[in-house]
């Protein structure tokens, strides 16, 4: 219990100094922002891990986190209409696409498709199993893409320099940074920090593309579906292989 809860605290403070280093201005409300930032961050990943906090909330025996991504999903959209007041500037819980960015964008999307698909297929090796697909094709795309291309990269975007030289929007690189270190960094049995950077950069990288598109498209959909295809397609290949 203990160690699910230090867990996100650890991922998500490491950031915040390079966070408050980056705001656009010290101002009352950016450092609001990034207290919510933090908050929701950690109470996501808490969502995310409730069944093993607690047997009531395993609603769905599986292998896979059916359950904890549901509660991620609530979560998000809970905390959007509890906090969308600070990132209203960058609210892109949206269907329409920008015009202007929005092919771009497209291109994006199907390129980190089909890059999941060949990467998974060279280093992947799985038996079909029907629940993974139909896991892979649904929640993680959206509770994810909801939570830190909804929320947290509106947050960003809302309080910290539009550009830094040699690494572009920072918001796009700490949002990438923070989905990589959710995937890859854990503590273990005795608390000591493990850390898989072969995981770390793929899901960071993964994580730098779905902003990117975000950013382009001024929407989470495009996000969200090039998350979930990529997911499956991915998943898939290695079962095909």
């Amino acid at each position: 219990m203990i160690k699910l809860l230090l867990e996100p605290i650890i991922q998500v403070l490491i950031l915040v100094p390079f966070i408050i280093f980056l705001l656009k201005e010290k101002s009352a409300l950016n450092f609001q922002r990034v207290f919510v930032f933090t908050i929701c961050y950690i109470i996501y990943q808490i969502a995310l891990v409730l069944p093993k906090i607690n047997p009531i909330f395993d609603f769905i025996k599986s292998s896979w986190n059916w359950d904890g991504k549901i509660f991620g999903m609530i979560w998000a959209i809970t905390a959007y209409f509890i906090f969308r007041k600070f990132f209203k500037e960058n609210d892109f819980f949206t269907f329409k696409q920008n015009k202007k960015g929005f092919k771009r964008a497209l291109i994006g999307a199907v390129s980190i498709i089909m890059l999941s698909a060949l990467i998974w297929f060279l280093l992947g090796n799985s038996k079909f199993d029907f629940e993974t697909l139909a896991f892979q094709i649904s929640l993680p795309g959206i509770d994810e893409e909801m939570f830190f291309r909804g929320i947290l990269f509106g947050l960003l975007l809302s309080s910290l320099k539009e550009k830094i030289s040699f690494l572009g929007n920072p918001s796009i690189l700490i949002t990438s940074i923070l989905f990589g270190f959710m995937h890859a960094l854990t503590l273990d049995k005795n608390y000591s920090i493990d850390f898989d950077p072969i995981y770390f950069f793929q899901t960071g990288f993964a994580g730098y593309i779905w902003a990117w598109i975000t950013f382009k498209s001024k929407s989470i959909l495009l996000a969200i579906l090039s998350h979930n295809f990529s997911n499956f397609f991915g998943t898939l290949s290695t079962m095909i292989k």
